[in-house]
């Protein structure tokens, strides 16, 4: 008989490791000039060079670039901003941001109290959408995939 896919034991996805040994101690370095500092190399005669050539040996283009503005599939911390302080007596900014539990945890307690305890995700909501606008750091500036919120 054959055991169905979700019926096998996973592995975990994380597995023990040993610690790295320490590293060797290394002579302190001089510091170094960055590029932007450092004068441009020219030849014997002739005068650097004030065009495109010369813009790239000032400036250091081996750091990574920063994420685009627009990501597909980002979400927008202030949809979830506004969604919290408007909405949030029903958790449409949790859900809206895939935290299902505790959307379904805010819903709840409207519904079950009738109505009689709103207040208490409507705070909790408003607190919670001001922290993902003011937040760039941290829990509030990414959603449940661990993506970072986007402008």
């Amino acid at each position: 008989m054959s055991e169905h896919p979700s019926e096998k034991p996973t592995e975990p996805i994380y597995q023990e490791t040993k610690p790295l040994p320490p590293r060797p101690p290394q002579p302190p370095q001089p510091p170094r000039e960055t590029r932007a500092l450092q004068k441009p190399k020219s030849s014997a005669g002739s005068t650097p060079k004030a065009g495109p050539a010369n813009y790239q040996q000032q400036y250091d283009y081996d750091r990574p670039t920063p994420p685009p503005e627009h990501v597909p599939g980002r979400k927008s911390r202030i949809t979830a901003g506004l969604l919290g302080i408007l909405l949030g007596v029903v958790g449409a900014h949790r859900f809206y941001l895939g935290y299902k539990g505790l959307g379904w945890i805010m819903l709840l307690i409207t519904a079950v109290s009738l109505g009689q305890a709103w207040f208490v995700p409507a705070i909790w909501g408003a607190i919670e959408g001001i922290l993902y606008l003011v937040m760039r750091k941290g829990y509030w500036s990414v959603d449940a995939k661990h993506r970072p919120l986007q402008w």
